[in-house]
């Protein structure tokens, strides 16, 4: 298999390298629903109905389903894949460091709406399946799950993840 970058040059490719190292290393992805995505009919915001599935109610009546952190840990090498993979490329300037995270936050979207798509446990109640006519969690009429999408961040100094 042919390599994709060659860098040659001793200090001067170290140089680069380094340079590469630092700018990833500034940026993170953010998968999610923003907070200016949007409300529903009845005025209540979208991220606040995400955040309300993705850890439950404070009063139990909604349990947690998480649609975004467990999805998203079952798919961490997929993700990392879709990264190293693309490094090279940012290496050898045929895509931009924010090329590679628009890679790495698409395919996360993916991996969410999929799993929105599939289910998400536990099942909803008989009375939710009655009210809303569908017997999969978070999927009513497609809002919520088309609402989620990625952000590129700069990271703050001293920012670990």
């Amino acid at each position: 298999m042919k390599p994709v970058t060659t860098v040659k040059g001793g200090d001067r490719a170290s140089s680069k390298l380094r340079q590469i190292r630092e700018r990833l290393a500034k940026k993170r992805v953010l998968v999610g629903v923003p907070e200016g995505a949007g409300s529903y009919e009845d005025g209540t915001k979208l991220a606040v109905i995400a955040a309300v599935n993705e850890f439950g109610s404070a009063d139990g009546n909604i349990p947690e389903r998480s649609f975004l952190r467990v999805p998203l840990r079952a798919a961490g090498k997929e993700l990392s894949a879709v990264f190293k993979n693309s490094v090279p490329e940012a290496a050898s300037g045929a895509i931009t460091i924010d090329n590679l995270y628009d890679r790495v936050g698409l395919k996360a979207v993916g991996i969410v709406q999929e799993a929105i798509s599939a289910g998400i446990d536990p099942p909803n109640a008989e009375s939710t399946i009655k009210a809303k006519g569908s017997s999969t969690p978070l999927v009513d009429d497609g809002t919520l799950r088309q609402s989620i999408t990625y952000v590129i961040d700069e990271k703050e100094a001293g920012s670990e993840s």
